[in-house]
C-alpha cells in the first residue's frame, strides 16, 4: 500500500506543480534581463547536445568514423560563421555527415 500512495503523492505533487506554473504566468511578470537571458537557453541546450553527440561518435570504431562527425561539424560551423544564418548548419552539416559516413564506413 505504501508504494501506490508513494506513486499517488508524486502523481499529484507534479500535476500541482505544473498547473501551479500555468496558473502563475499571468500574474508574474519576468524582469527583461532575465527573459533576454532565456532567449539562449535553446541554442546553449542544441550545441550542448551537439557536442556530446560529436564526442561519443568520435570515439567510434577506428579512424574514419572519428572524423566523420568532427568534419560535419566543422562545416557546419564554417557554413553558419560565412552567412550568419544558423538554418545553414543542418543544410550544410547534415548532408556533409551523410556523405563522409558514405565514403568511409566500412
Amino acid at each position: 500500500m505504501s508504494v501506490w500512495f508513494v506513486i499517488l503523492a508524486a502523481g499529484i505533487g507534479t500535476f500541482a506543480l505544473r498547473v501551479g506554473m500555468v496558473m502563475a504566468a499571468d500574474r508574474i511578470r519576468i524582469p527583461k534581463w532575465l527573459d533576454r537571458a532565456s532567449s539562449l537557453v535553446a541554442p546553449a541546450a542544441m550545441a550542448a547536445l551537439a557536442a556530446t553527440a560529436v564526442a561519443v561518435a568520435a570515439t567510434g570504431d577506428g579512424p574514419a568514423a572519428g572524423i566523420t562527425p568532427i568534419v560535419a561539424a566543422g562545416a557546419a560551423a564554417f557554413a553558419v560563421a560565412r552567412t550568419r544564418k544558423p538554418q545553414m548548419a543542418m543544410l550544410v552539416g547534415m548532408p556533409t555527415l551523410w556523405l563522409m559516413t558514405a565514403l568511409f564506413s566500412p
